[in-house]
């Protein structure tokens, strides 16, 4: 993708949101992106595929450090994850519509695609779908190249990235 993508890296970057567990702020919450809009922040937070094939905000691939719950995100339906609790905070999982109804543009989202790196391309696609419907800044990085191949492939015109370590 050519052109200008400065404004990518123009505020800093929230990961997972601004969070704090400690005054009841949790990573990849409604309150931590709130706390990064209202600080000027740019946020980053985590996508994972669910039982029904929704994209929802969550990191881990399992469900005990954070929530009530226990097992995998992907075992679960979206409906069933968002009457879970979120611990030390007053949060629920959300998807990713949700969190695009909460920042409303008023931030760059920095979207990252998990991956289990076995070729499954549905939260790509879901994600793509719910994008379609969203104004605002937005840009998606994975680990997995696959990932991110198939996201160009698509033609959204949202830019992708991978995220490597050396």
């Amino acid at each position: 993708m050519a052109g200008d993508l400065n404004w990518i890296t123009a505020r800093p970057i929230a990961h997972r949101g601004l969070h704090d567990r400690a005054r009841g702020i949790v990573e990849n919450t409604p309150g931590a992106f709130q706390a990064a809009i209202d600080k000027g922040f740019a946020i980053e937070c985590d996508v994972q595929i669910t039982a029904d094939g929704e994209a929802v905000v969550f990191h881990d691939f399992a469900l005990e450090r954070l929530t009530n719950g226990a097992g995998r995100v992907a075992n679960h339906t979206a409906a069933a994850l968002k009457a879970l609790d979120i611990r030390d905070s007053g949060d629920r999982i959300g998807t990713l519509a949700d969190m695009f109804a909460l920042v409303r543009g008023q931030a760059l989202i920095v979207c990252e695609i998990k991956s289990t790196f076995v070729g499954d391309m549905r939260l790509t696609d879901r994600v793509a779908e719910v994008a379609k419907r969203y104004s605002g800044p937005l840009v998606i990085k994975s680990f997995d190249p696959r990932i991110v191949g198939h996201w160009q492939d698509k033609r959204t015109g949202i830019p992708a990235g991978i995220v490597a370590e050396l």
